[in-house]
């Protein structure tokens, strides 16, 4: 996870977090204080977005040992020139001019028997089979990098032996759970949605599992649906059309399912429902978000039994920490690490983020600042709030590539995640 306290020189960020081993203060360190033993691995990338993605894809090799940097080239010479290198290297040619002279002054630097891994800005074939085939580079990857290419590509040399994630048939189904009512559960879920579906577009469908509510459907500016609370007392009759008849459209690639019972009235929820739901939206969808708010309901609880990934939500306050242990103890075990998501840090009288990681343990993988002005016009106008340039878009992109949303090919590159 990205750390803001520890740099190389002031212009290196070290990314400890998953793969912290040794911690260097300034280009200097790594030649005095490196370990006598070869580390397994080391990285180093020009940009913070590509460093993101390298960490969703490589959070599974977390025990294997090793530190990613973001720094630019001339710098990753000069930290090499003062080290030995490890077994696995990987490194950014970002910002260079002469990327194949580049790659020359690294072998200069380098053991023969490193692997080296190498992304960059280049796309064209040619230049691929230059470093790839005539300089011995074991693989090369272009930006911008999604967790899912980097796994693919760049994992196998980092770790081999390493138990993968199992290929997922179908869509992939994350629940994101508040620790306690008005966090803001419901605008991150409903705002990691739009941008899956709008920005990213890839076909995706926000689930409200309060079927009391629909507010999830409301913060998607949608009228909560009639057959969604149906369906799901009748689970022996759930398929992919059914759904489909459910969903309310948000977007081309933006569904909604969400109910507005009454409050006096008994939810119509069967239970066992939402295996065959499941099933059916995994046809369709490539991401199925489940709202899974705080009250912890019935089709809620089975939601986060049956997700792939787990997104948690606190806020700066006691009552997060204190009710985070009780979240994680529900049953279920994901195939990805459940994320952890710090929403409104920075807020008046609320506890500070440093307090909060020390107390959980880990730091967070996403921190979203207390936004008092941006969030509220947004709503006001009617807008999602992930539109609006702020730190709240950066927050919500950061999650998506995350989970593992990527842009869908052919389409452009979203505005956002393009900047690398």
């Amino acid at each position: 996870m990205p750390s803001s306290d520890t740099q190389l020189n002031d212009r290196a960020d070290i990314r400890p977090g998953f793969f912290a081993k040794e911690t260097y203060q300034a280009e200097s360190d790594f030649g005095k204080t490196a370990p006598v033993k070869r580390q397994k691995f080391l990285g180093f990338v020009h940009d913070a977005v590509s460093a993101e993605a390298l960490e969703a894809a490589f959070n599974p090799a977390a025990h294997y040992g090793g530190n990613i940097h973001v720094v630019n080239f001339r710098t990753t010479l000069t930290i090499l020139s003062r080290m030995i290198s490890p077994e696995v290297l990987l490194v950014d040619l970002t910002g260079e001019d002469q990327p194949l002279t580049a790659m020359t002054e690294l072998a200069e630097l380098v053991e023969t028997d490193t692997t080296v891994l190498v992304i960059g800005q280049a796309r064209e074939l040619s230049f691929y089979r230059a470093i790839v085939n005539g300089l011995g580079v074991r693989e090369y990857l272009a930006k911008p990098l999604t967790p899912a290419a980097v796994t693919q590509h760049f994992l196998p040399f980092i770790q081999p032996d390493i138990v993968s994630e199992p290929h997922l048939k179908g869509g992939k189904i994350i629940a994101i759970a508040g620790v306690r009512g008005g966090i803001g559960t419901t605008t991150i879920a409903a705002n990691l949605a739009w941008m899956i579906g709008h920005e990213m577009h890839r076909h995706t469908m926000l689930l409200d599992t309060d079927l009391q509510t629909g507010t999830a459907a409301l913060a998607l500016n949608v009228e909560p649906g009639t057959g969604f609370a149906a369906a799901l007392g009748t689970p022996e009759r759930m398929d992919t059309m059914l759904v489909e008849r459910c969903a309310q459209p948000a977007g081309n690639r933006l569904h909604v399912m969400a109910s507005l019972q009454a409050l006096g009235s008994d939810l119509s929820y069967h239970g066992g429902a939402a295996g065959p739901l499941t099933t059916a939206l995994r046809g369709r969808y490539k991401f199925i978000l489940a709202d899974a708010g705080a009250r912890q309901l019935p089709l809620a609880r089975e939601m986060l039994s049956l997700a792939h990934q787990r997104i948690i939500i606190l806020d700066p306050s006691l009552m997060s920490l204190r009710n985070l242990d009780r979240l994680n103890a529900l049953p279920g075990q994901p195939v990805a690490r459940t994320l952890l998501v710090l929403n409104q840090a920075g807020r008046p009288h609320g506890l500070s983020q440093s307090f909060m990681e020390e107390a959980v343990g880990m730091k967070f993988d996403i921190v979203i600042p207390d936004l008092p002005r941006i969030l509220p016009k947004a709503d006001k106008f009617g807008e999602m709030a992930a539109s609006i340039k702020s730190p709240f878009r950066d927050a919500i992109s950061r999650l998506a590539l995350k989970i593992g949303a990527e842009h869908h090919a052919g389409l452009g590159a979203p505005k956002l995640l393009a900047t690398a």
